[in-house]
């Protein structure tokens, strides 16, 4: 994943938590202009700060770095009904989606 593409879901999960770059950045004792600044490139995103952001947005880490963070709690179902399947099934279902 791009760091561009980081700093556009922190938006993103910033605006689905309801709240403004402002209020993230005041929660993380940092200036109101932090989050702004990080989510437009300008301050180096780093590991402890990204995940305090998603403390505060609370955002779960695998949700952010999911391939579709839109459909993650289908994605998710839909593996741990997979995953409870015998092999025979699992092969089936994948012969099924190949077709």
């Amino acid at each position: 994943m791009e760091i561009k593409e980081i700093l556009t879901r922190i938006g993103y999960l910033r605006n689905k938590a309801n709240l403004s770059a402002r209020e993230v950045s005041l929660r993380m004792n940092m200036s109101p202009q932090y989050v702004a600044q990080l989510e437009s490139g300008r301050i180096v995103l780093t590991v402890e700060k990204l995940l305090k952001i998603l403390e505060i947005c609370n955002f779960p880490i695998d949700r952010f770095f999911s391939n579709n963070i839109e459909d993650y709690n289908l994605d998710k179902e839909l593996v741990s009904l997979i995953d409870a399947l015998p092999t025979n099934k699992k092969k089936n279902i994948i012969e099924f989606i190949k077709k």
